[in-house]
């Protein structure tokens, strides 16, 4: 990668020093998304195949095999698809990984039920690469897109723009879901809810849009 590539690229778990380092998020911390993420799919009736995009090292995508799914993850990082399919054969669960850019999956259009994007639109700094990514996950949805995004109607939210006076460099960028819901309904899709992990004080939320 060079001096050009979005800063949200550079992420990417190519190697397996990275990969490794998301293995270690906290139990807490990892147990909270994804008590968020099972809120999200109880919205979600009659789906049998998701796809987790990206899938990072798998944690939300083990968790939808466990739940029953039919489980896919993608990852443009070698090493995060690697850590992905070994944790459903430790974990002795049926599931695919495979390496591939979200933003230009090569699944034919609403291939699955549902589609799962978890921690990634923060990433993104501008509108057009949101919109882009959004795109993309309602075309390879035939019904519902989870999509995790953070609010900046949040104390986590006002204390990170406080920081950005000061100098402190954003590594995640907070978007409203007023934007958020603009980008669905040009796919055709409507909100279903808007789930905060704690209203107020965290900044996370798992927004649940279906296909109208």
């Amino acid at each position: 990668m060079n001096q050009d590539t979005p800063e949200y690229r550079k992420r990417i778990k190519t190697n397996v020093e990275a990969a490794e380092g998301y293995t270690r998020r906290k139990a807490d911390k990892h147990a909270a998304e994804m008590a968020l993420i099972e809120r999200g799919f109880a919205l979600c009736p009659d789906v049998k195949t998701a796809l987790d995009a990206p899938c990072g090292v798998g944690r939300a995508t083990v968790w939808l095999a466990r739940q029953g799914y039919q489980a896919t993850g993608i990852d443009l990082g070698e090493a995060a698809v690697e850590y992905t399919r070994k944790a459903f054969a430790e974990a002795g669960l049926d599931g695919e990984a495979h390496q591939m850019d979200v933003e230009n999956t090569d699944f034919a259009d609403r291939a699955f039920d549902a589609v799962l994007c978890f921690r990634l639109l923060h990433h993104f700094p501008d509108p057009e690469p949101r919109r882009r990514l959004i795109r993309e996950l309602c075309r390879v949805s035939d019904r519902y897109v989870l999509i995790s995004y953070i609010s900046p109607w949040s104390v986590t939210s006002i204390r990170r723009r406080i920081q950005r006076l000061f100098g402190k460099r954003l590594k995640q960028f907070h978007t409203p879901l007023s934007e958020v819901r603009a980008y669905f309904a040009e796919q055709g899709f409507s909100l279903v809810d808007d789930l905060p992990q704690s209203r107020f004080l965290h900044s996370l939320h798992l927004a649940v849009f279906r296909r109208d």
